[in-house]
Order: C-alpha cells, then structure tokens, then sequence
C-alpha cells in the first residue's frame, strides 16, 4: 500500500526507552504503604489424598497477618478458563499434580511469610498417579478423575474419503513423533500486587495476557460484583502464552480482602518452573499416501496431547493441532484427530504457537521422510504439493489468500543458496556432515469462530489534534502498543508521535479480550480504525465547510490537509479546534468482532479461521558425527504478514521467534519423572543464549488483506513454528539419520546415527 504514511514505516516501541534504561516498572517494582508479603504453599506430590490440613499454629505466628485454606475463599474456589472450572484456587481433599496450592499467607516479611508456610501441618495419603499419556488412554487404565475419563476430548476433521486416499496412494509413510515439555522461561515471573481501595473496591496489579477476563475470575473467587474489581496491567516482563491463564493474581486478591491491606506474591522461579502450564507434549502418529509424483492423496493424523489433570487450555490447543495438522498442504482425503489426554504430569497449556509447532515438526518430518522415498527434492515436493488461494482445507475453510505458500519456499532457497547444496563440500572435516533442511507451514489468526473473538477500542482527540488512543490489549514485548498506534494515527493522518497510549485498565479500556492466538493486530486493529472513524469524519467535515471543497477530494496527512494531494495551509490542530466549537464529536469507540466468510461459517468445525499466514524457514548446519553436536551456519526465515505495520519490530519478532525455535529444536525440555520435575530452574534448563544464534536472514512478504486492518496480520506466534523441523530436516539431510523426538539433544543425534550405521 503505497499511499501509507505511518503503517508500513519503522518505529521505536512505544515507551521503549524506559525499558532498556531500566525505568519500566514492573509488578514486583510497585510499593505501597503497609504492603504485605504473600506465599503460596504448593504440595510436595503429584497425586495424594489430604487427610490433614492444620494452619492454627502458622496463624499464631508473629507477622502474619492472614493464612486462607479453601474454606475462607467467600466465592468460588475454583480458576474460570473459558468456562472451565476443574482447578481449584486452593486444593480442597486431593491434589492432582505438583503445582497445587494448599494455603495462601500473607506477612509482614519474606521471613515471616516463609516461617507461616513452614508452620503449616500437612499430612498426606500418598496415591498412585497415571504418568504416562499413552497408559492413559487405554482401557482400565488408572484414572486421574473418578468422574470422568482420561481422554477429555477428541477433536476429528474428516475430508474426502480416506480408504480411497490410500488405495490410490503408491508410497504410504507412516511415522510416530515425540515432542517435548517446554517451559516458557519468561524473564519476570508471575506477579501480582492486590490492594482495597479507599471505596472498597479491589485492585490488582497483574503481569499477564488476559486482564478482563482475569477480573471476572477475581470477582468470581472474592465473592463480589465486577464493577468492584479493577485490573491493570503494567510492564510485562515476557509472556509466551504462560500468563494467559490466572496465576496468582486471585490468590492475592484473596488475601487483601482477607487483610484489608496491600499484598504482592511473586513466585520464585522454582515455583514458576513447578506450577504454571507449560507447552503441551505430543505423541503423533503420522501417516501419509503419496503418488510417484509426489502428489498427497491422503494423510491419517491421531495427537494425543497430554494437558495434565486440568483442562486449561488443553481442548482447544489439541483443537488447533487437529485444524493445522495437514499443513500449507493440499490433501483430498484427510482424517486428523487431536485427543485432550488427563495424567498427574504438570500442568499444560498455552506457549506461543498454540499446539502448532508440534505438529508442524511432524507434518514437515514427514514430508522429508516422502521427499526422500520417493527421491524427489525436498523444495520441489513442497511446491507440487503446496496450497493456492481458494483451496480447501479439511477443516472446510477456502483460502482467500496463499499466494505466499510457494513465494516463501522460492525466497527462502533463493536467500540461503539451495541450489549449491548439491556442490558444497559435505564433509569439510572427518568429523563434521554439513546439512541443509526446509520446513514450510500454515498458521491460523485468531480463536476460531467456536470461540467469542472480539475487541473495543477508543480514541480522543484533543483541541491540539494530540490523540488518546485506549485499549485493552497487553503487550508483552511483541509490538502490539506501538502497531496500534501507528494504526491510529494512519486512521487520523497524524504523526505517531501525536498519539498517547492508554492500556489494560478495566476501569479505562475496553475488553480487548487476551493477547494471544496472533489476534490483536486484527481484533484491536479494526477497533481502533472503528474508533476513529468518527474523529477523521469530524475533522474532514469541518475541513470542507472551511475550504469550499467536496468531501471525497480532502484527506488527512502526516498532521496536515490535503486535497487531490495537494497540502493546503489548514492543519489538525485548527479542524481539531473548529470541530470542538461546532459540536462534532472528537471520541469514538469502536467493537470488532472476528468476521468469517461465507465458507468459513459452513464448515463443520469449531476450529476455522478467518486468516491464515506462512512461514518458511531454511537451514545449513554442521553435525559432529563424533560428538552429535549440531551447529547452525545459516538461518534464513520467510514469513508473510500480510501488511506490516511496523517493519523494524516485524524483523525484530523474526529473529526472536526463529532463536526461540532453535532453542525448542535443540536444548529445550522438562524432564518429568512421575509427576515432578528434575529441572526446575535455569541452571539446568537450557534456553539458547546469544553464542547460540548463528547467521540469520529475515525476510516479510507483504499480501494484504482487505478485512484486515489496511491487510495487516499478526507475527508474533508463526515465526518459530518451523524451526525444529528444519533443523531436524537438515540434520537427516547431514549424516542420513532419522530424529523424530525433539529436542535434538547431542546423546539422540549419537543414537540416531548409531541406529542407521
């Protein structure tokens, strides 16, 4: 879109300064007179009955000023995600995996506070817990819920005929893969600052993705109505989907009701480590018929994705997996299933990607595994195969819009020099292979239509022609503040720098609903351009009564008015302060509510989406065949966004997401025996760090939209959804061995080779 002014060009983030010169504030920054320290006292087995729960004598204790069990919760003793209410606030007779909470403290000191939990008696009956998703689902398996099943939910999405897929099929690949337990590793964790007002009312400072829907949980636990709770949002410290669901904000809220005073509760990163949902492991059985050309004729998918006892998010992350799990792929005959499995393991839930880095390394692996059967070139196979604007998905969705399916692999081997992995030296030392792999996948914007998918927004413009643009919206580092801002002052045509943000306070924002799924560029962008609306109509009303000149011929630009493109001598602030004096309204607010095309609505499953992006990535690497060591030489990531809104933090989210994918490939998991974690701290999980992050070329196609908002899609969760599979691709490519669990650790790779000598 040429004729753009603000959106599309580069901009510092929003407030950034205060970030890297360290005057953010953050949750844990906030002090308040007579602020209490909260705790939360966590049970030490994964599954046990609670025969006694003593907190009299940690009540007598100096400075402390509260100890709440599940019998002083007022309201419901239970978290509200999306409905779901199996996890409870504070465990009442059993506990079900290694987070829960038994009592919450509030004291005048971290000491005071530690010596309450210590003081706590607990008694336990220890019992047999289900560790194991694939023990779980079968028949007469020990069950986590005495109510119901292991298997929660199973999702299918059944295309064509898949008997005859696979009659026509004359090279079927079947495989099995494993991916792992991720945590998200956010550098500031979970925190909450909860305090009564001098009217009564409660008011929590959370670090978190979702502050509307946390206030009608708090209300729900606190007993009293919303308009009495107040949630603000400030610096978030990182997120990835693992403050999405309530951490320990009620729990504080609990306690200064209990109190009347000021409590913060932070959890050590031990704690963060041991009870908050992680990325869900998959186990996916993956099967996929082929003509000699390299034509898909039919894929069979069944994911079992193992959520921990609590549903949380689990249903509608194996939703996804089963939405996604055909990939960027046309496939006439298709059965995909994502299955919601119960154990006592830790908790799973949202991370960045949504079920959907886990299935794209499957149905990438795949691919390779055809690629090489059939010994066509791994490019090549993806382009025969490779989705085109109005295809069909097995979900029933027709694309509008995939022209950067195969645009993407062609840059992407365009940019890393595909053509010279024939003619590079492969074995540049006795010891090293050297690699190159592909992945290609589709990821879907937003909820889902089974799912209310909505944003407000609001903007104000004053007498001076500044603006006050409000909105729900949390950021946590992925631009979305900064890109709504440009998106606003687009709608206006006055500079960024005119407009001031206001966001995440339910006493001053809308709902913007939570920031997750690659949805508030969409949802909150076309709010704000709704929002504005009636200011730019305002504006260009009364630029017409002053000038003379029809309506369709005046425009608003960079602060000033323009007719037929030539700028006049009348600026913002003067129709800005010509309105006021004639009446016209200055304020919009604006409601979006996610639109689904014809087609999208027939479809039979909850789980289909309005937009969809692809993302390519490529990588050269070297492995040790000695050591199983494996070193990226070149990344090159190809994403599309639609319209980029704001090019420098797109490039940023590239970089980022493909390091946090390497990092997911190679060096990430949660070892888990039994129900508790061995790793629970940063010492011993293994992010990458900046020696890890080899060469890297990013690269934006632009393919707007128009029910976007000026065709802008979001890029904060597909950029890392391919990693793991190039690099697993690369590393086949390398030495000939097959790897099909992530992560790609040293010991595996050694395996593998072994395996394939």
């Amino acid at each position: 879109m040429d004729n753009l002014e603000v959106v599309g060009k580069p901009a510092s983030a929003l407030k950034g300064q205060e970030v890297v010169t360290g005057r953010a504030r953050y949750c844990a920054d906030l002090r308040f007179p007579g602020m209490l320290v909260g705790r939360l006292l966590y049970t030490r087995h994964p599954c046990a009955e609670i025969t006694r729960l003593d907190v009299s004598r940690a009540r007598r204790l100096p400075g402390v000023a509260a100890v709440l069990t599940h019998q002083d919760i007022p309201g419901h003793n239970s978290y509200n995600y999306h409905g779901l209410t199996d996890q409870p606030l504070l465990a009442a007779g059993r506990v079900y995996y290694q987070g829960d909470a038994l009592a919450a403290v509030a004291a005048e000191s971290e000491a005071a506070a530690q010596a309450a939990l210590q003081a706590i008696e607990v008694e336990y009956r220890v019992l047999p817990g289900i560790y194991d998703v694939e023990q779980a689902m079968q028949p007469g398996a020990l069950q986590v819920w005495l109510e119901r099943p292991n298997i929660y939910d199973r999702t299918v999405m059944e295309s064509g005929s898949l008997a005859q897929g696979f009659a026509q099929a004359e090279v079927i690949i079947e495989q099995t893969y494993t991916t792992q337990l991720v945590e998200q590793a956010f550098l500031e964790t979970e925190c909450a600052v909860a305090l009564v007002d001098p009217d009564g009312n409660i008011v929590v400072y959370e670090s978190a993705q979702a502050p509307h829907r946390d206030r009608m949980q708090i209300a729900r636990a606190l007993g009293i109505p919303e308009s009495q709770v107040r949630v603000i949002v400030p610096r978030i410290g990182g997120a990835f989907g693992g403050k999405d669901e309530a951490h320990v904000q009620i729990h504080a809220a609990l306690l200064a009701q209990a109190t009347g005073r000021p409590v913060r509760i932070q959890r050590t990163r031990e704690e963060s480590m041991l009870t908050h949902c992680k990325r869900h492991p998959l186990t996916i059985r993956y099967r996929s018929g082929a003509l000699r050309d390299g034509r898909l004729t039919a894929v069979q998918v069944t994911a079992a994705g193992d959520t921990g006892p609590y549903v949380n998010s689990g249903q509608e992350v194996m939703g996804f997996v089963a939405a996604m799990a055909a990939g960027p792929y046309r496939v006439p005959h298709a059965r995909l299933e994502g299955i919601t499995v119960f154990t006592n393991n830790p908790a799973s839930g949202a991370m960045r990607g949504f079920g959907i880095p886990q299935i794209a390394f499957a149905y990438e692996r795949q691919m390779d595994e055809l690629a090489r059967r059939l010994e066509i070139d791994p490019l090549e196979l993806r382009l025969r195969n490779g989705l085109e604007t109005g295809d069909r998905l097995p979900s029933g969705v027709v694309l509008r819009q995939a022209s950067a399916m195969k645009a993407g692999l062609q840059e992407a081997a365009r940019l890393i020099g595909w053509e010279r992995r024939r003619t590079e030296e492969r074995a540049p030392a006795p010891h090293l292979r050297r690699g190159w792999g592909v992945a290609t996948t589709l990821f879907s914007i937003g909820l889902g239509k089974g799912v209310p998918d909505h944003a407000g927004a609001g903007v104000e413009m004053a007498r001076d022609g500044s603006v006050i643009l409000r909105t729900g919206a949390t950021d946590m580092g992925q631009g979305t503040h900064t890109a709504l801002a440009q998106i606003a002052a687009e709608a206006l045509g006055v500079e960024l720098s005119a407009v001031r943000l206001i966001a995440a306070d339910t006493d001053q924002t809308v709902s913007a609903g939570s920031s997750v799924a690659t949805r508030q560029i969409v949802v909150s962008g076309n709010a704000v351009l709704r929002a504005a609306q009636p200011v730019r109509r305002a504006l260009l009303e009364t630029a017409a009564e002053e000038t003379g000149l029809p309506l369709e011929v005046l425009d608003l630009r960079r602060g000033q008015l323009y007719a037929e493109g030539e700028r006049l001598n009348l600026g913002i602030p003067e129709l800005a302060w010509k309105a006021y004096e004639r009446d016209r309204p200055l304020h919009g607010e604006g409601f979006y509510a996610m639109q689904y095309p014809e087609e999208a609505v027939r479809a039979a499953t909850s789980y289909a989406f309005t937009a969809y992006t692809f993302s390519t990535q490529m990588v050269k690497l070297l492995v040790d065949i000695e050591t199983g060591q494996i070193a990226v030489e070149h990344l090159v990531a190809v994403h599309e966004a639609g319209q980029v809104v704001n090019p420098r933090g797109a490039a940023e989210q590239l970089t980022g997401g493909a390091a946090m994918g390497l990092g997911y490939a190679l060096l990430e998991e949660l070892v888990v025996e039994h129900g508790r974690t061995r790793n629970p701290t940063l010492r011993c999980y293994l992010t990458p760090t900046a020696r890890d992050v080899p060469r890297m070329t990013v690269k934006i196609l632009e393919y707007p939209e128009a029910h976007l908002p000026y065709g802008a899609k979001g890029l904060g969760e597909p950029v890392l959804t391919p990693t793991a599979a190039a690099v697993a691709n690369a590393v086949r490519d390398a030495t000939g061995a097959r790897l099909d669990r992530l992560p790609l650790t040293p010991e595996r790779v050694l395996e593998a080779i072994d395996r394939e000598r």
